[in-house]
C-alpha cells in the first residue's frame, strides 16, 4: 500500500534529500529516443482502442521506466553446513547442532569459507580463502558482520534453512540481538536491512523455469539447476558428508555459495536482472518477484494502476454479479467452463519441407486489438457495444472507453514486438545498451506469456469468465479464418495448435501474403517460427518431432522426452532422434530404420538379462505434497515415498545432512523432493530404488512402457514394436508419406 500510494516504482532510480524523495532518470541514447517516436507515429500503434491518446501514453511511461539503464547490484551469497546427526535432521527452528562452516561469493571478489575446526595438514582445494574458528560463536558473528556489509543476500533454500538455523543458532550461543542482522518471521528469517533473495522459490517459479530458462532444468535442486544452466555441479568427495575433513568440508560448503551466486551472474547477470526490470513492471520488490508466482505480479500491476486512477478494485462478487449465467462455449478440458484455444487434427504421417508460422503474443495482441478486460467486456452502455460481438459466442465489447487490462498488457505487448526486440539487434548502439533492451524484452515475454493464462484464471481476484471466454473464442476465430485464407490460397495446412500453423512447402509469396492478410484483417503479427526439413506428426495432438533446416532436433510433447521417463527408454529415445536427425530424403529411411531396430534390440535384451543399472531404470517423480496428506488413490511414487519413510524409520540410520540446496546423503520425505522408483515384480509393484534389488525389477512392464513411449515416433515410421522384438518384416514407409 505504501509503494501504491506513494506511486513508488520499485527498480527505478530515485534521490533522497532531506527526507523528501525525489525520481530521477538517467540519460538514454538518441537512438532509443528515436524509435520510441517512431514507434508512436506509426498509426497502428493505438489500433482498436477507442481512446488511441490513451494508449500512447501508455507507451510512453513504459518506455520512459523499461529505459533506464539497469544497475549492477552489489551482493553476496552463503551457505552454511551443519552437525550431522544419525536419525535426526537438524531443526532450524531448534538450532541444537552446531553450524560447521559458511561459505562467501560476492559480486566484488570474495571468495571466503569460514570452518569450524583446526586447520589440516593439506590445504583446501578451494580457490576461497579459508579462515579456521576454534569458537562456533565468534564464527557466527563475523559471518553476520559480512552478511550485513551487504544490501542484497543470496541463498538457496535460505528461507527454509540456512537464514532460520543462523538466526536461532546465534539465539542459543547467546549472540546478542543487536548483532543479529536476522528476524524471525512465522515460518522463516529474513534481514533486518537489505534484500534476502532465495533462489530455490526463484528457480521453482515455472514462469522463470519455461519463458526464462527454456525449461532446461526440471529439478529444482542446487545441484539441477547448476547443472542444467552453469554444467557444473556440487562436489562429491565419495564419503558420507561427516565423514569430510576439514579442508573438504571447506571446499564444498564454498562451492555451494559459488554455484548459488553464479547461477545470478551468469550470461552477464542475467537473473539479476530480470528481478530489476519485473519488479519496474509489477510494482514490486525484488525479494517478492523472486518468490511470488506471476499471478501475483500481474494482480499488483494492476492493483497499482486502479489506485493511481483512483479506481475501486472490484470484489470477485461484484464481477460475478454482472454475469450470472453460462459461458458461450462448451469446455473441452476438464474443470474448464469454457473453450480454450484451437487445436487443428494433425495429418499424421512424414512431412518434408515444413514451415510454422507463430502468432507472436496472440492472446496479449487479442486483448490488445479488441480492448478486452473485466469492464469493457459486457459493458453497460447499451446498443452502441453491444452491437460489437465476440465470435460465438453471446459477448459483446466496449466502443467507448480503453479497458484497463488492454492498456496495460497492449502497450507492453507492443513495445517487446515493435521497439525492444529490434533494439536488441540494433547495430548503432552500444553492447551494454542491446543487451540491456533483449533483457527487457525476455522480461516482458515472461510477463505477456503467462497473462492472460493468469486472467484466464479462476482464482485470480480479476477474473471475468466473459472476458476470458472472448480471448480464446477470437483467437479461434482468427486460426479458422487464417487456415482459409490458406486453402483458398493452395497452402496445405498440416497442423494447428493455439496460435502457430504448420504449412507444407510454401513459396516466399505465400508466407508474404498470409502474413499480411493477418495483418489487416486482425490487426496480429504472423510471422515465420520455424523451418523443418521434416517433421513426424502423429495422430495425437501436441506431439510431434521435427528436424530444422539446421539440424536441430525438436521433439515436442513426447514421453521419451520428459524427466519422470526412466534414463534407461530417455537414452534410447535420444538415440533415435539423433538417428532420424541424419535423415535427408525419403529414401533415407529405408537404412535408418534398420539402425533403429537394431537399438530397440539391443535395449530389450540388456532389459529382459537385467543388465540396466536401477538408476536408470528409475522413474523420478517430485511431491507436490506431503505422502501423508494423501489418503485416497494413492499414486505410485507415493507408495515408494511411503516405503523409503518406513524403511528409514526402521533402520535408524539418517545418515549426514548438509544445510542449504537441499542435498545430502539422507533426506527428510516432504514437498518438493524427488522420488526415484521402479517397478517391480512384488507387491505394492514399485519399489524406491534404494531399497529394490535387480531380481524384483518387472521387466513386462517395462517393456509396455518403452512400447507406448517409442510407438509415438515409431508408428509413424511404420514400424510396429511386436514385430520389431520378434524380428518380422516391416511394412512399406510408401503408405506413411504424404505429398511428397
Amino acid at each position: 500500500n505504501y509503494l501504491y500510494d506513494k506511486r513508488l516504482v520499485m527498480g527505478r532510480y530515485y534521490s533522497v534529500s532531506g527526507g523528501n524523495i525525489s525520481e530521477e532518470s538517467l540519460p538514454i541514447p538518441e537512438a532509443v529516443r528515436a524509435a520510441l517516436k517512431s514507434l508512436l507515429l506509426d498509426r497502428e500503434t493505438g489500433k482498436g482502442m477507442p481512446d488511441p491518446d490513451e494508449y500512447q501514453r501508455y507507451v510512453t511511461e513504459w518506455a520512459e521506466t523499461l529505459n533506464q539503464p539497469i544497475p549492477q547490484i552489489r551482493r553476496i551469497s552463503f551457505d552454511i553446513e551443519v552437525d550431522s546427526e544419525k536419525n535426526r535432521i537438524p531443526d532450524p527452528h531448534l538450532a541444537e547442532r552446531r553450524v560447521t562452516a559458511v561459505g562467501f561469493e560476492a559480486s566484488d571478489g570474495v571468495h571466503e569459507v569460514y570452518v569450524l575446526g583446526e586447520r589440516g595438514k593439506r590445504e583446501a582445494e578451494t580457490p576461497a580463502q579459508v579462515t579456521y574458528y576454534a569458537d562456533e560463536k565468534q564464527m557466527i558473528l563475523d559471518a553476520f558482520e559480512k552478511i550485513a556489509g551487504y544490501p542484497v543476500v543470496l541463498t538457496f533454500n535460505g528461507d527454509d534453512f540456512d537464514m532460520p538455523y543462523l538466526h536461532n543458532r546465534a539465539n542459543r550461543l547467546g549472540v546478542p540481538p543487536e548483532d543479529n542482522p536476522l528476524y524471525m518471521m512465522r515460518d522463516a528469517a529474513t534481514l533486518k536491512r537489505g534484500v534476502h533473495v532465495d533462489l530455490y522459490r526463484t528457480f521453482s517459479n515455472r514462469a522463470f523455469q519455461v519463458y526464462a530458462f527454456s525449461n532446461k532444468y526440471s529439478e529444482y535442486s542446487l545441484n539441477s539447476v547448476s547443472n542444467a544452466l552453469l554444467g557444473e555441479q556440487k562436489l562429491d568427495y565419495g564419503v558420507p558428508l561427516d565423514s569430510l575433513t576439514p579442508e573438504q568440508l571447506a571446499s564444498y560448503c564454498y562451492n555451494d555459495a559459488r554455484l548459488t551466486y553464479m547461477l545470478t551472474s551468469f550470461g552477464d547477470d542475467l537473473l539479476m536482472k530480470l528481478l530489476v526490470v519485473i519488479s519496474r513492471i509489477a510494482k514490486m520488490p525484488i525479494d517478492d518477484i523472486a518468490r511470488l508466482g506471476v499471478s501475483q505480479w500481474i494482480r499488483s500491476l494492476l492493483y497499482y494502476e486502479h489506485r493511481r486512477h483512483n479506481m475501486l478494485i472490484p470484489k470477485r462478487d461484484d464481477l460475478n454479479a454482472r454475469f450470472e449465467g453460462k459461458a458461450s462455449t462448451d469446455a473441452v478440458m476438464k474443470d474448464k467452463k469454457y473453450r480454450g484455444g484451437l487445436v487443428v487434427d494433425p495429418q499424421k504421417g512424414i512431412h518434408f519441407k515444413v514451415t510454422v508460422m507463430d502468432f507472436a503474443s496472440l492472446y496479449p495482441s487479442i486483448i490488445k486489438v479488441q480492448n478486452l478486460s473485466y469492464e469493457t467486456v459486457r459493458c453497460a452502455h447499451g446498443p452502441e457495444c453491444e452491437s460489437n460481438r465476440v465470435p460465438d459466442t453471446s459477448h459483446w465489447v466496449c466502443k467507448r472507453r480503453n479497458g484497463l487490462t488492454a492498456l496495460l498488457i497492449g502497450s507492453l505487448r507492443d513495445l517487446r514486438v515493435n521497439y525492444y526486440k529490434s533494439l536488441s539487434r540494433d547495430g548503432t548502439l552500444g553492447e551494454i545498451e542491446r543487451q540491456q533492451y533483449s533483457v527487457v524484452s525476455q522480461a516482458l515475454k515472461i510477463i505477456l506469456n503467462a497473462s492472460y493464462g493468469v486472467m484466464g484464471a479462476e482464482m485470480f481476484p480479476l477474473y471475468f469468465l466473459p472476458a476470458a471466454e472472448a480471448t480464446t473464442a477470437i483467437g479461434r476465430h482468427i486460426i479458422l479464418e487464417t487456415i482459409k485464407k490458406c486453402n483458398e490460397s493452395g497452402i496445405e495446412i498440416l497442423y494447428g495448435d493455439t496460435d502457430s500453423i504448420f504449412i507444407k512447402d510454401p513459396t516466399p509469396e505465400q508466407v508474404q501474403g498470409v502474413i499480411e492478410v493477418a495483418k489487416a484483417d486482425h490487426g496480429v503479427e504472423l510471422e515465420v517460427d520455424k523451418e523443418y526439413r521434416y517433421v513426424v506428426l502423429s495422430d495425437r495432438k501436441k506431439n510431434y518431432f521435427g528436424v530444422t533446416t539446421s539440424g536441430k532436433v525438436d521433439v515436442k510433447g513426447l514421453t521419451g522426452k520428459k524427466s519422470h521417463t526412466p534414463p534407461f527408454i530417455r537414452s534410447l529415445f535420444g538415440e533415435i532422434t539423433e538417428i532420424l536427425a541424419d535423415v535427408a530424403s525419403e529414401e533415407d529411411f529405408e537404412r535408418t530404420k534398420v539402425r533403429i531396430t537394431a537399438k530397440m534390440r539391443e535395449c530389450a535384451e540388456r532389459l529382459n538379462s537385467r543388465k540396466i543399472p536401477l538408476e536408470d531404470l528409475s522413474f523420478n517423480v517430485m511431491l507436490s505434497k506431503a505422502p501423508s496428506e494423501y489418503t485416497k488413490n494413492i499414486p505410485q511414487h507415493i507408495k515408494a515415498a511411503m516405503q523409503l519413510e518406513h524403511a528409514s524409520s526402521a533402520a535408524g540410520d539418517m545418515s549426514s545432512f548438509i544445510g542449504g540446496g537441499g542435498e545430502g546423503a539422507s533426506r527428510k520425505v516432504k514437498k518438493g523432493d524427488i522420488i526415484s522408483y521402479v517397478k517391480t515384480v512384488t507387491r505394492p509393484g514399485v519399489k524406491p530404488v534404494e531399497l529394490a534389488r535387480p531380481d524384483e525389477i518387472d521387466s513386462t512392464k517395462y517393456m509396455e512402457f518403452m512400447e507406448s513411449t517409442l510407438d509415438q515416433v515409431t508408428s509413424v515410421l511404420g514400424m510396429d514394436f511386436a514385430e520389431i522384438m520378434g524380428a518380422k518384416k516391416q511394412s512399406a514407409l510408401g503408405d506413411f508419406f504424404h505429398g511428397g
